[in-house]
């Protein structure tokens, strides 16, 4: 499972869930041969489930295929894998539903996602 480490405690994520205390939410990472559902409480991840889903309920689904969230997931990614906007700019990301809670917490969506590379990397987008 690739992003089940979202549930594993890190310093990272612990200082985080300060940053979004007041976010609760359940969004989607699809890798288009599997699906993630995530649920957030106060900034917290509460629950990673691994798809197939029937009728999932998210909020906002974030879309790449699954060698791109690979790029991403690197130590040191490339540029335009290094961020989920680069990624969008590039065209091999795509953002469905309601984009609001993303968009207010966008740093911390950046910063929970890279949180999931190899530790050592201090590179903070």
């Amino acid at each position: 499972m690739m992003f089940e480490n979202l549930l594993v405690k890190n310093s990272v994520r612990d200082s985080l869930s300060r940053m979004a205390q007041y976010l609760n939410t359940t969004f989607m990472i699809s890798t288009i041969e599997n699906e993630y559902l995530i649920n957030i409480e106060k900034g917290i991840v509460q629950n990673v489930e691994e798809g197939p889903f029937v009728m999932p309920s998210f909020v906002f689904k974030l879309t790449a295929p699954k060698n791109e969230w690979l790029m991403f997931l690197q130590h040191t990614p490339k540029p335009g894998s290094h961020d989920i906007i680069a990624m969008l700019r590039r065209n091999v990301l795509k953002f469905e539903g309601d984009l609001y809670p993303l968009m207010s917490h966008l740093l911390y969506f950046k910063l929970l996602l890279a949180s999931l590379r190899p530790e050592g990397n201090k590179n903070e987008n």
